[in-house]
């Protein structure tokens, strides 16, 4: 009791700002999701409450401080990790635009105003307005809720913020220069040549060690994350040893390792989780702690100041995005969520302040207002950003068609422990990220005296599987199963189960040959007429640059083609990889309108050769890190023929340490009588 008695206001001991923090990001934010209102503004106010300007029971130690910036490079380092870098250079004009004029019109109307109004020196006024051309994504994480972060005008908005806060920082860090007199030939020269290295350490160097990296240590995700930490770290570093910000350092890296990370890996998952649930909270409440609401109290000169921060932010900005939208054609939703996302003014603009502030530069006054500024923007951007995103959603939804009307259920038949993170890796891969259902992780044993004593070793294995793929969001219910053997044991829990997919991995002790024509996946095939996926994936599937697709001829009229051609295409999209048709020209057309008609942005080539000649052509094409599918068939199918039947050969020959994927397309299948029996 007496500890507890002598604990002094702010706050200084480690566990009860840690525990007290936790509180805060457990409770604020579901109590205003119940008040609609956007969760991140729960949190900004309860930094306003708790900080040394509210109730004062925290303060800005280094302890809190530290997570306070890792929240905020987590931020920019999502951000960078979830542009696309293909489609961002097909949006590379309105993204550079927007990123011109979300700046000029802010920096210009407030320098104007400040320094001839307010009567501002140059260097102040220089200063006020750089911070307030800023802004900061702390509506992000919206955008992520409601599940379009793919969306185009994201991209372009990310891309601006990039524009924006770089010529800022910039600015900010001649400035700095400026006032001990180092502003000459050779401060432009260094400032260049540092410049140049971290371009050439985040863009090329991280990239090459990233790729090394998961394609030696795939499949263990502690190391995974915590190398990922330790890039975004790195490179903050690497940027302040150049003379920019951190937060550059951590966006450039999000974007170099962006088509390194699929999206909906287990890796990514985590990444999104605990940036989501620890940091980035901590940053948002560090953000409200800024605040000091007594400043409304300090006279009509300050309340002018803030006013006139706060109407040219938001002024400009807004003339920002409509301007925008009227040169490229956006509607009024699109030009809200531009707005939304870049009105909040955070981390930059504090730090631009902070560094006039102390540089006397620009006095006290100017830093209150500032903060002020923070808040209202941030709140004005949640509440914006919200309004857009949900709309944007529901739009989305209803534009997106529906080209199953089964759900999806994939099985993974396992027996090789060592291949447990292939197949869940893969099966999660192709998964639709729409489907709530789980993956179903199956093992089978014979029906024999030591059935119950096998059930239980692999049911072992099983759960290895399951927590692995609970890593990536997606549960998994282990399946298993006794049956006279293998093959009836999977196809009676196809059935039973409704599966639509089965994720086979290719057993490594058998050769090519037994394999494809021996008992296990003939009967198999023979027993389902499900999509069947087969795989021999040999490196990190993340480091797939090309998918090379062999289809054999007639393939177009089978009853699965437009499902396997979905599947490819979204391997393609998550890897961020490019692919090329091999086949013929009536299949290459019917591929063609499937992409035009479900807008897919896949980058894509078309190659026409003679099934017999068409393996030797690509395995002088492929690459180590590259992706072989397979489009196979079913005996006594459309597009079964005689090479079909050299396929196993082909593969020994040319693609014998090659990732593989063979696919059988959905067939109608008549089952076998014993499969038809009560189970």
């Amino acid at each position: 009791m007496s500890t507890l008695l002598s604990i002094s206001f702010p706050i200084k001991e480690p566990i009860l700002i840690f525990a007290l923090v936790l509180v805060i990001i457990l409770i604020f934010p579901t109590l205003f999701k119940k008040l609609r209102i956007p969760e991140i503004i729960g949190l900004i106010i309860a930094g306003v409450i708790v900080g040394p300007n509210g109730v004062n029971l925290l303060s800005q130690d280094i302890g809190l401080s530290i997570f306070s910036q890792t929240g905020l490079l987590y931020l920019m380092f999502l951000a960078g990790l979830e542009i696309n870098v293909k489609q961002f250079l097909n949006n590379k004009v309105p993204s550079i635009t927007y990123g011109i004029l979300s700046f000029l019109l802010p920096f210009v109307l407030s320098g104007l105003l400040f320094f001839y109004i307010f009567n501002f020196d140059f260097i102040a006024s220089l200063l006020i307005s750089s911070m307030i051309a800023t802004h900061t994504l702390v509506a992000y994480p919206i955008i992520g809720r409601f599940g379009i972060s793919k969306n185009k005008v994201v991209n372009i908005i990310i891309g601006a913020t990039v524009i924006v806060d770089t010529i800022a920082l910039l600015i900010l860090a001649i400035v700095s220069e400026s006032t001990n007199g180092e502003l000459d030939h050779l401060f432009w020269i260094k400032f260049v040549g540092y410049f140049a290295v971290f371009i050439f350490m985040v863009l090329w160097i991280i990239p090459k060690l990233s790729r090394w990296f998961f394609k030696n240590y795939d499949g263990e995700s502690s190391s995974e994350y915590i190398f990922v930490l330790t890039m975004v770290f790195i490179a903050a570093v690497i940027a302040e040893y150049a003379h920019i910000e951190p937060i550059i350092g951590a966006f450039f890296v999000g974007l170099a390792m962006s088509r390194l990370i699929p999206h909906t890996s287990p890796l990514m998952n985590r990444i999104v989780f605990i940036g989501n649930t620890i940091f980035i909270p901590f940053f948002l409440i560090t953000v409200g702690m800024y605040v000091d609401l007594n400043v409304l109290t300090h006279g009509k000169g300050l309340i002018l100041i803030i006013i006139a921060f706060i109407v040219v932010a938001i002024l400009s900005k807004y003339l920002a995005a409509f301007i925008l939208q009227k040169l490229f054609n956006f509607n009024k939703l699109q030009r809200n969520l531009m707005f939304g996302l870049s009105n909040a003014r955070a981390a930059s603009a504090i730090a631009i302040v902070l560094v006039g502030y102390n540089l006397e530069l620009i006095d006290e006054s100017v830093v209150n207002a500032t903060v002020i500024l923070v808040l209202v923007s941030t709140l004005i951007s949640s509440f914006v950003t919200q309004y857009a995103a949900r709309k944007i959603a529901i739009k989305q939804e209803k534009e997106i068609p529906d080209i199953s009307d089964n759900p999806e259920r994939i099985l993974l038949p396992i027996s090789n422990p060592d291949k447990i993170t292939q197949l869940v890796n893969f099966a999660v891969l192709i998964k639709d990220e729409k489907s709530d259902l789980p993956l179903y992780p199956l093992t089978v044993v014979n029906d024999d005296h030591k059935a119950s004593e096998n059930i239980l070793n692999f049911t072992k294995i099983l759960e290895k599987a399951q927590e692995h793929a609970s890593s990536s969001d997606k549960i998994a219910r282990i399946v298993s199963r006794i049956d006279t053997n293998v093959a009836d044991g999977i196809a009676r829990t196809v059935k039973e189960l409704l599966i639509s997919k089965v994720v086979m991995g290719w057993h490594g002790k058998s050769t090519t040959k037994d394999f494809f024509f021996g008992t296990l996946l003939q009967n198999v095939l023979d027993k389902t007429g499900k999509m069947v996926y087969v795989t021999r994936i040999s490196s990190a599937i993340n480091l797939i640059e090309n998918i090379h697709v062999f289809m054999p001829p007639a393939t177009e009229f089978e009853i699965g083609f437009l499902d396997w051609v979905k599947s490819v295409l979204t391997i393609s999209t998550r890897t961020n990889s490019k692919i090329t048709f091999w086949g013929y020209e009536h299949t290459h057309r019917k591929i063609k309108n499937i992409i035009a008609k479900y807008k897919y942005k896949n980058q894509t080539e078309h190659r026409t050769a003679k099934c017999p000649n068409m393996f030797k052509i690509i395995s002088q094409k492929i690459q180590d890190d590259d992706l072989l599918i397979i489009i196979n068939a079913r005996k006594n199918t459309i597009s079964y023929n005689k090479y079909i039947k050299q396929i196993p050969n082909h593969v020994e020959e040319y693609f014998q340490y090659s990732n593989v994927v063979i696919i059988y397309p959905e067939q109608e299948t008549v089952y076998r009588d014993s499969i038809n029996l009560q189970v």
